[in-house]
């Protein structure tokens, strides 16, 4: 039996696979009501992940809506555990990092090595917390507005105090990306923060799952492809998109160990 929180994500699963489903689909799917079934599409779609329809729902790729945290926390969880264990191999220690508020990078958090002695900068405030028992690792949490539903930081203050750091390794989640338009995301305040660090960072990553890729999103690149230096996802991107990312010299590292090696500027 599903818990409520378990279907809910199923449903988004099965809606990234077929593109929409209808009320009959879910109740059947599900061995659930019909009722049931609106009220799970109904809270979806107040989180901004869906876009209900007559009869049903249909996949969200063009909302300016924020979901909330919890929910994108557990949306693809797997796959995004997958990246943030290959993205943590490519880490030493007594290295300066970058953390995005984006759920991938909070998984990130979580696979850092107690013992690793770095310092990381986040404008995450779950990405700060998951940090908090790890005594090695030094936290430096941007100061701005707290945007609620990201759990994040934002505004000129954030952007401000990122500048006049320095990180070797900037990472970040994306709610899209294509070879042609790079990282991108909906939230214009976010997409500045990570303009921000991106500027000051050595290196720049993106940590992209499957799902995302070729997609647009609403705003512009946060990062122009031709600015990474690698991008980790769960599995191989298409051969179009392969062949694109290795002309460009980006190095693609895939989870569970496999990795195809670009120049990686």
């Amino acid at each position: 039996m599903f818990t409520t929180a378990r279907r809910q994500s199923q449903i988004l699963e099965l809606l990234d696979q077929r593109g929409s489903l209808s009320v009959a689909d879910i109740a059947r799917d599900f061995g659930i009501s019909a009722v049931t079934a609106r009220h799970d599409l109904t809270v979806l779609a107040d989180s901004g992940l869906i876009k209900r329809t007559r009869g049903g729902a249909r996949v969200n790729t063009g909302s300016a809506n924020e979901p909330n945290f919890e929910i994108r926390r557990r949306h693809r969880a797997n796959e995004k555990r997958a990246i943030a264990q290959a993205a943590s191999r490519l880490l030493g220690d007594a290295q300066i990092i970058a953390l995005d508020a984006s759920t991938t990078c909070y998984f990130l958090a979580l696979e850092l090595k107690p013992t690793a002695e770095l310092f990381v900068v986040t404008n995450g405030l779950r990405t700060a917390e998951a940090l908090v028992d790890r005594p090695y690792i030094s936290v430096m949490l941007t100061g701005g507005m707290l945007r609620r539903g990201a759990n994040s930081i934002v505004g000129e203050t954030a952007e401000d105090q990122v500048r006049k750091a320095r990180v070797e390794i900037a990472f970040f989640g994306a709610r899209a990306f294509s070879p042609e338009h790079g990282l991108m995301d909906f939230d214009p305040e976010e997409a500045r923060v990570k303009r921000a660090i991106a500027s000051i960072a050595d290196k720049v990553v993106g940590l992209v799952d499957h799902s995302k890729w070729a997609r647009i999103a609403l705003l512009p690149p946060v990062v122009a492809t031709n600015d990474l230096d690698a991008i980790v996802c769960d599995r191989a991107p298409p051969d179009s998109v392969m062949a694109d990312l290795k002309r460009r010299g980006v190095q693609v590292v895939i989870g569970e160990g496999h990795a195809d090696q670009g120049d990686g500027r």
